[in-house]
Order: C-alpha cells, then sequence, then structure tokens
C-alpha cells in the first residue's frame, strides 16, 4: 500500500490535489491500497511537497483473510453474562445489509470518489 501527504499552502487548487492522486495511482500496483492526505501550511505559497510511505514492498501476494461471510453459519450464538443472569444474545446478519442501503450504485460510487478530495477543497470549489 501506499500512504500519501500533499503538504501546501492555502493557494492548493483541487486539479493539483487530484492530478497528484492520479500520478501516484497510475504508478502503484493496481492492487495496491492507496490512502491521500492532506496537510496545510501557510508559510507555504505556490509550492507543494508530497511525501509517499510504501508498505508490503517484497512480501510477495497478499494472504486473503477470512471475512464474515466465509465463517461457518452454524457457529452457537454467544452468551452474555450480566449480573442477574444470562442473556443469550444472536448475532444479527450483516451480509446484505449494504446492498439494502444503496450497495455499490454509480451514484454511490461517484459520492465515495467526491468524499475522497479534503473537505477545504471541496469548499474551495463549491
Amino acid at each position: 500500500g501506499l500512504l500519501v501527504n500533499i503538504t501546501s499552502g492555502m493557494d492548493l487548487k483541487i486539479g493539483e490535489f487530484e492530478e497528484v492522486g492520479n500520478t501516484i495511482k497510475d504508478l502503484a500496483s493496481d492492487d495496491a491500497t492507496v490512502v491521500v492526505g492532506t496537510a496545510i501550511d501557510p508559510e507555504m505559497h505556490n509550492e507543494l511537497r508530497v511525501t509517499i510511505v510504501a508498505t508490503g514492498i517484497g512480501l510477495g501476494a497478499p494472504v486473503k483473510q477470512a471475512n464474515a461471510r466465509d465463517r461457518d453459519a452454524s457457529v452457537p450464538p454467544f452468551k452474555l453474562v450480566q449480573r442477574g443472569g444470562e442473556i443469550e444474545t444472536h448475532g444479527r446478519d450483516r451480509t446484505g445489509a449494504r446492498s439494502k442501503a444503496g450497495g455499490d450504485s454509480p451514484e454511490r460510487a461517484e459520492e465515495q470518489d467526491y468524499l475522497d478530495i479534503p473537505a477545504f477543497l471541496r469548499r474551495q470549489a463549491d
């Protein structure tokens, strides 16, 4: 993965931020997680500094982690013990929660891309 920090003055434009992010994503591997953030330095004018921290270099293929959907459904419910006795608690089914709430629709993906841009840059663009 890549952790990217863009440091600039208040004159950073949204296009400059996007250009840095797109350049880094083009250079990174397709399966890399790229996280881009910003920091404002009021003493910087007409310049920006990009800091990149790369992780997982030379580790080979990523290890697949089991998620909740892959687990055995026959696992018994857990028991929560309180002062007055035992309460049997069943876990909630969360497998379909995201798709019921709007899922990965194109509008949702566009909204997510919009939220990748720092708030102060979004306010400047509006």
